[in-house]
């Protein structure tokens, strides 16, 4: 099992680092054992080859776009230090030459539509700064798509149920721009509309 899985190409597809690096004043690239999940060595010493950077924060702070390219910028940073270890990546391609170089390739998701703000020229900025896919809610609904808290114990006050137009839009240009839709989070409604459209 060990030799299979360290020939294989491992991707984990969500790690709140960022969040936590930010908010307890550590860093990635530092050894963090006993103060959080993982740090760069651990990747390595456990075979992790890609790593997409959960860019998060709750559906309450102010200016969460604002948030959201303080942590892009925060794991930009620990690539830059560290440019024999890690190497940012936006693509296939990316992560296969990581790997041949033996870095760990990060890659960045967004955890949240409302990191948005409601504003498609943010999801495209997102887009332009490495960010490869969006959940489209947390456990907060966005004024465009309904979380699956809310649509489960919000469902006699909600506006809407599922994607307004504007969230249809939004699902829309992801694919254009070749950014993965996530659904965790998201309520059934807007699960099922998202699939009659991506």
């Amino acid at each position: 099992a060990k030799k299979i899985h360290f020939k294989s190409i491992l991707i984990d597809t969500h790690n709140d680092i960022p969040t936590t690096a930010i908010s307890n004043g550590v860093s990635f690239d530092q050894s963090l054992k006993t103060k959080t999940h993982s740090d760069l060595q651990r990747m390595k010493e456990g075979g992790v080859d890609a790593q997409f950077f959960s860019i998060w924060c709750d559906g309450n702070m102010k200016n969460p776009f604002a948030w959201a390219n303080r942590e892009i910028d925060t794991v930009k940073a620990w690539a830059i230090r560290n440019p024999s270890k890690m190497v940012m990546v936006n693509s296939v391609k990316g992560i296969k030459k990581a790997v041949r170089q033996k870095k760990l390739a990060a890659l960045l998701g967004v955890e949240g539509g409302h990191m948005i703000e409601n504003d498609i020229q943010n999801l495209i900025y997102l887009h332009k700064s490495g960010v490869r896919y969006m959940t489209l809610t947390w456990n907060n609904s966005t004024p465009w798509a309904t979380s699956a808290l809310d649509e489960e114990t919000k469902k006699d006050s909600l506006k809407h149920k599922g994607l307004t137009d504007f969230g249809k839009g939004v699902v829309r240009m992801m694919n254009q721009l070749g950014m993965m839709v996530d659904l965790s989070h998201v309520g059934e409604q807007t699960f099922r509309e998202v699939m009659a459209i991506a």
